[in-house]
């Protein structure tokens, strides 16, 4: 837990214990944690887990170590005692990792500057471990998802601003893009340009998912846009993530967990994107921008997570409910009260013993959320899941009835695995 965490009263202290035990059904249980550091030899060098894939089978976890320029295996035969499986280098720093057929597909980022962004999508054998194909993806790329048949594969080309200069806003050309690669290998550009209100010559994308139609949604977090892509890369709806009023919570920077600040306007800048269904999708609203617009803040990030429609009809809306939640369980970064609060950052949605769960991971606060969305426009909050520090990749293994998060900044617990 964050060093930072905020003093509680003693009635908040009771009032939040009555509050949890009576109303979260604990599902899942922590067995077993990994740390990164047990796939290398030498010690003390850098390495870290930030996002993470199975084998089909269950069997083995993928996960990307940006420190490393490397992806990590490991071995959950035993998901109670994890073993190493050594790592593979990519020749750049890997931004995310997909997994289909016995196919690995990383993300790599070879970006000589901010001005200049490169970077490739390799595909690794896993069973020879090897790499089997390279393409130039033609910018910098942040995240990877292979369609659920393996026809292609989408990235989100993000080419990231530079936070030391122009007072960290964008436009900062080259813009984004989306990049389809089918099966051959061959690279189709999604034009991204000009749809976003906020800097619409500079598209971010952040995050991509496809669904069992085919379509990608891409999220475009600077600019406070999704956007939802066929399978022939044709743009069929884009449309603003919009604002959150956030009431009764603490944004203030005091060493006191106090819920009784109010904030207006918050734009989403959604991070994380997943489908529910092939009408439905969720968003980890974690923020990554200041703004100056009429009716907002100027920070955004709205501390909690959407249900969209892919019309773009908002058909839940968590508000502070989430942060509020985490707090009054014992997992708030009060060193983080004035920004962007728990952050949440990464988002899984999986279907265990017949009942689909949402799974949202707030990174400073070093916690998951696990909601039961049986009924998808009144989720209920099953329960709150510790993690290592800053959750960044969440993995559902459903044959398996196990839940992963990559923990980004844990070098003992690099790796957190449950079971339902």
């Amino acid at each position: 837990m964050d060093k930072s965490m905020g003093k509680f009263s003693v009635a908040v202290v009771a009032f939040l214990t009555s509050l949890v035990s009576t109303s979260m059904a604990k599902d899942f249980n922590y067995i077993s944690s990994f740390s990164t550091s047990d796939n290398i030899e030498i010690s003390g060098v850098e390495t870290a887990a930030e996002i993470v894939a199975a084998s089909e089978d269950g069997q083995m976890l993928i996960y990307s170590d940006s420190p490393m320029f490397a992806v990590g295996m490991i071995d959950i035969s035993n998901s109670s005692e994890p073993k190493p499986l050594g790592f593979i280098q990519v020749g750049g720093e890997p931004t995310s990792v997909s997994v289909k057929n016995g196919l690995a597909y990383v993300g790599i980022n070879t970006s000589e500057s901010y001005v200049n962004p490169s970077g490739k999508l390799i595909v690794i054998d896993l069973e020879t471990k090897r790499v089997v194909r390279e393409t130039d993806l033609g910018g910098q790329p942040d995240s990877v998802a292979v369609a659920p048949d393996g026809s292609f594969v989408a990235v989100a080309i993000e080419n990231e601003r530079n936070e030391d200069v122009n007072d960290e806003k964008i436009p900062q050309l080259p813009g984004g893009f989306l990049a389809l690669i089918d099966s051959n290998g061959t690279l189709k550009m999604i034009d991204l340009t000009g749809l976003s209100e906020i800097a619409p010559m500079d598209p971010e994308p952040e995050y991509v998912d496809i669904n069992q139609l085919g379509e990608t949604v891409v999220t475009l977090q600077e600019n406070n846009w999704i956007v939802v892509v066929n399978k022939e890369g044709v743009v069929v709806n884009d449309f603003s993530a919009g604002t959150v009023n956030l009431r009764n919570i603490d944004n203030k920077k005091d060493g006191v967990l106090s819920l009784t600040d109010d904030i207006f306007g918050v734009r989403r800048e959604p991070d994380a994107v997943k489908w529910i269904d092939n009408n439905h999708f969720v968003t980890a609203n974690e923020g990554d921008y200041k703004h100056e617009a009429p009716g907002q803040a100027k920070r955004g990030g709205s501390r909690g997570w959407t249900i969209w429609h892919k019309d773009g009809n908002v058909v839940f809306e968590s508000g502070a409910s989430f942060e509020r939640a985490l707090a009054l369980a014992g997992y708030w970064p009060e060193g983080r009260a004035e920004k962007k609060g728990v952050e949440p950052e990464s988002v899984e949605v999986g279907t265990f013993h017949g009942k689909k769960l949402v799974f949202i991971g707030a990174e400073r606060a070093n916690a998951v959320g696990v909601y039961d969305i049986s009924d998808i426009e009144n989720p209920k909050l099953n329960q709150i899941l510790s993690t290592g520090i800053g959750p960044e990749g969440l993995l559902a293994i459903e044959k398996r009835n196990l839940f992963i998060s990559a923990n980004e900044v844990d070098t003992k617990k690099s790796i957190t695995i449950y079971q339902n």
